[in-house]
């Protein structure tokens, strides 16, 4: 597989740096497009080793990138040259004279005479040898080469620790690998940088905007102008005008299609220590245009979270074979239609007054006789058209317990497996103080068996967000809170060794370790080809972009719902689909409905096996994570 190594590089800061900020700055160069192609097969590679431009003149591009870079600067990223690899005595001066750092694709490079190539990234601090930063896992046309025994591949994971803050530096393809990036991620890494030479732009940016929240730092990716798509990525969000570069949510600059770019972007180091390390309640220099976007629990504990405690133990997972519960798939099981209800949930005061026990509201009886006509108006246009309903999704905290008896009578009826968040459970009548208060945040899972019986399966949130077991405010404006009872077991449900699913509540899917744990309980372990999140956020779009980023990365299909006061509800997956990127069905905000899409497992599975991706696929280019599964191999 591969190592960690860690670095520890030393060195003075640059004088006249400020602790607070680390300046970045970012060339995008364009590479020369007679050596470049845009497909498989087009010969990328033709030129990265193409010696017939003089030696002499492509150093002197190399020095008038490298006097680009302001003395200012801290960290100088560069995109991929044919100077490079000739030039690296010039970066490492640099480096040496202005107290930077300074990160260069170099490409296909031979580290030592006779030695194999590799796709190597190098590293240059001042004081210390370049570091060579080699890719683990391949493109397709990487592959190629790598089957022609013309390209090694690396053997370690590279973090650093810097005056500047602690980097992660990975090379292209490894970014699309989820196994790589846990390991990177575990060493409370605080700048992601990533040193691309490929043309899927928009899908690296939704990775890093996805990045951003579940591991709270700062993302740098550097393309070639031919591609574009570099750009700095943090998490916090931009208060002011709005600006045609800053037009994404987390996105501090970052450029859009073919194009040379110079970027010299401050990055805020000190504000995001505080968001890591406060409990998530930082008041930021008020001079700082910023919101911080939340962070996962990981960065919110003074010790270790809980949930990671629950997930080292040997029983957090409960792997549950619907084959041997006696549940029959309907006729066809290469296709599953999935409903997805994003419905209004009841009002905020319903919740905060009730403990989260919707049905103890006043206004119950109204919301429970709307959800039920919802289901008989789906079940009469189900009975009407002979349409199956694989599955059925609801929303976070939202169905009363009451409605039991209606769904598992919908399973039973129509073969579905319903995945539903419920209400808290009643509290006492009376409370000595309202903080002593229990609940959990749970999942409900309905599986029918060809008896006719309805086996319901529970599972508990993990985490707990900040919406979570309120009270309402105290008399001073303080928000108040109850105990909430967290969960200890991720589910995992699978048919035999068919397919497999799993089922996450909302901020349990912040954080990207439960994602992987659910994912990959063993390193020979296939990612689900499923992944259903259950959610009431009101920050859709970036669980939006975190679900186009995970269905590649596990290559699976991912399905949200969320109420539809906050919308954002959709289906997701690997796929190559004309509109929206990646997305085979998208519910706006304040939509309400029961949406019904259709995932094509059967064929996802043929595109996860398949050695070369066609080029009629439907499919998107598998990533790095398949490369290191023994059943693929």
């Amino acid at each position: 597989m591969f190592e960690l190594k860690k670095h520890q590089l030393n060195f003075t800061r640059r004088e006249g740096s400020r602790d607070g900020n680390i300046k970045v700055t970012i060339i995008q160069e364009a590479y020369p497009e007679r050596v470049i192609g845009r497909r498989v097969g087009q010969g990328i590679y033709v030129g990265r080793n193409n010696a017939s431009q003089d030696r002499e003149e492509l150093r002197e591009q190399v020095r008038g990138l490298l006097a680009r870079i302001p003395e200012t600067a801290d960290i100088g990223v560069l995109s991929e040259h044919p100077g490079n690899q000739l030039s690296i005595d010039l970066y490492q001066e640099q480096a040496d004279g202005r107290q930077q750092i300074i990160i260069a694709r170099l490409g296909h490079y031979r580290h030592k005479p006779g030695d194999k190539t590799s796709n190597t990234v190098a590293v240059f601090a001042p004081g210390h040898d370049p570091v060579m930063v080699k890719q683990i896992t391949f493109s397709e046309e990487d592959l190629k080469y790598h089957a022609q025994g013309k390209l090694q591949r690396g053997q370690e994971v590279h973090i650093f620790s810097t005056p500047l803050g602690n980097m992660g530096i990975i090379s292209c393809h490894d970014y699309t690998n989820a196994d790589i990036l846990k390991k990177i991620v575990e060493n409370d890494i605080e700048i992601l940088i990533v040193s691309a030479f490929n043309p899927a732009t928009r899908l690296f940016i939704q990775y890093a905007l996805a990045d951003i929240h579940r591991f709270s730092c700062f993302v740098i990716i550097s393309n070639i102008a031919n591609y574009g798509g570099s750009g700095v990525f943090a998490p916090f969000r931009y208060n002011g005008p709005k600006r045609a570069a800053i037009s994404l949510g987390g996105a501090v600059a970052y450029t859009q299609g073919e194009t040379s770019a110079f970027l010299e972007v401050d990055l805020p180091i000190a504000e995001l220590r505080n968001l890591r390390h406060k409990d998530g309640n930082t008041q930021l220099d008020k001079r700082c245009p910023w919101t911080p976007i939340q962070p996962s629990e990981e960065f919110l504990s003074a010790g270790q979270p809980d949930y990671k405690q629950k997930l080292d133990a040997s029983d957090y997972l409960h792997n549950i074979d619907l084959e041997e519960l006696m549940y029959l798939p309907n006729d066809n099981q290469g296709k599953f239609n999935i409903g997805i209800a994003q419905l209004k949930c009841m009002d905020e005061e319903d919740y905060l007054n009730n403990y989260y026990c919707v049905s103890c509201s006043p206004n119950a009886p109204r919301f429970i006789k709307g959800v039920q006509k919802q289901l008989e108006f789906l079940a009469s246009n189900l009975e009407l058209t002979g349409q199956k309903l694989d599955f059925l999704l609801f929303p976070e905290v939202f169905l009363p317990l009451e409605m039991d008896s209606d769904l598992k009578e919908f399973a039973r009826k129509f073969n579905t497996i319903i995945l539903s968040g419920v209400e808290y459970d009643a509290q006492p009548e009376t409370l000595d103080d309202p903080q002593m208060a229990h609940g959990s945040n749970r999942c409900f899972i309905y599986t029918p068996t060809r008896n006719g019986e309805v086996k319901r399966f529970q599972y508990n949130k993990m985490t707990r967000s900040q919406y979570d077991a309120r009270i309402p405010a105290t008399a001073d404006g303080e928000p108040g809170n109850f105990t909430m009872d967290k969960g200890s077991q991720l589910l995992r449900f699978s048919y035999g060794k068919h397919w497999a699913f799993g089922v996450l509540i909302c901020y349990d899917y912040s954080h990207f370790d439960i994602i992987h744990k659910i994912n990959r309980p063993q390193t020979n372990k296939m990612p689900l080809d499923m992944l259903f999140i259950v959610a009431s956020n009101p920050d859709s779009q970036l669980y939006e972009r975190c679900c186009i980023a995970d269905s590649h990365r596990y290559y699976q299909y991912i399905i949200m719902c969320n109420v539809a006061q906050f919308g954002g509800s959709g289906i997701y997956g690997p796929v190559k689909t004309p509109g929206l990127r990646q997305t085979l069905l998208s519910a706006g905000l304040g939509t309400e409905g029961i949406f019904i899409g259709t995932v094509d497992i059967a064929n996802l599975q043929k595109a996860r096996k398949a050695e070369y991706m066609a080029v009629e696929s439907n499919y998107q280019h598998k990533p790095g994570i398949f490369q290191m599964i023994d059943f693929i191999k």
